[in-house]
């Protein structure tokens, strides 16, 4: 090989690696792979393994359909959250609240599969410093916080949800606090203080809205701190920041 040759080719190896930088750049180097991530909190491995979690049966609880006239609807039992599918708490007999409490659960979570089954690699982030932070009470939108002091009918649901719009978590809770060394090795997640108690996880990141900009899944599970006997507020939220730096808004809520 010539010297003119080696110096082509050492010339057009830096020129491909110079573009593969260029197209990483986007979303690798603002904190995210080009790929659908889930974390330990999702209980699947990769995404691939979605569909078949959908259609497994759960480890814990089966649960009937109400007395039904549809043909089919009476007595049929739902295990999975492949079975779930276009049913509600209202149409499932559960008698206790601990039924509730694994109801909502696995309803939210089964949501949130499917939500993540159908999500795509995003373009670019600006979020994932949620997931990494150990304190994000002023940086999280005050929709995520459960309703303070509002009134609870049966079955946990707020008779009227005194939750503003605007606004942090912290602004309408000042006690709010978070805790990293109480959680779950592995987990990406946060032991939750304050006005109510309980663990905030992140369980996955994705574009889940088309838009080509990240988002991710929050998943918490919490409990009136002054009240032992109250039920928990489980929810889910897509949550994602449209520019660096902007405010932090929730596109999608589970529940």
């Amino acid at each position: 090989m010539t010297k003119s040759m080696i110096v082509g080719v050492v010339v057009a190896t830096a020129l491909t690696a110079c573009k593969a930088r260029s197209s990483r750049t986007t979303v690798a180097d603002a904190g995210t792979p080009s790929v659908v991530q889930v974390w330990p909190g999702m209980e699947v491995a990769t995404v691939a393994d979605i569909p078949s979690e959908l259609a497994a049966p759960w480890k814990n609880g089966t649960f009937f359909l109400k007395g039904d006239p549809t043909p089919g609807h009476a007595d049929r039992p739902l295990a999975s959250c492949q079975d779930l599918t276009g049913f509600s708490e209202s149409d499932v007999r559960l008698a206790f609240e601990w039924e509730r409490y694994n109801f909502r659960e696995k309803s939210v979570r089964c949501s949130a599969l499917a939500l993540v089954r159908s999500a795509r690699p995003a373009r670019v982030s600006y979020v994932r410093d949620l997931v990494s932070a150990s304190d994000p009470g002023d940086t999280l939108p005050a929709a995520v916080a459960p309703a303070i002091n509002s009134a609870l009918q049966p079955g946990g649901v707020p008779a009227t949800d005194a939750r503003p719009t605007a606004g942090s978590w912290r602004k309408i809770d000042p006690t709010l606090t978070f805790d990293r060394t109480g959680a779950r090795a592995g987990y990406e997640e946060l032991v939750v203080g304050g006005a109510y108690r309980g663990r905030l996880t992140w369980w996955a990141a994705g574009d889940f809205d088309g838009d080509g900009i990240e988002d991710v899944l929050m998943f918490s599970n919490l409990a009136p701190t002054a009240s032992q006997n109250a039920p928990n507020v489980i929810r889910a939220f897509v949550l994602t920041r449209k520019q660096p730096g902007g405010p932090v808004i929730v596109v999608k809520q589970l529940r």
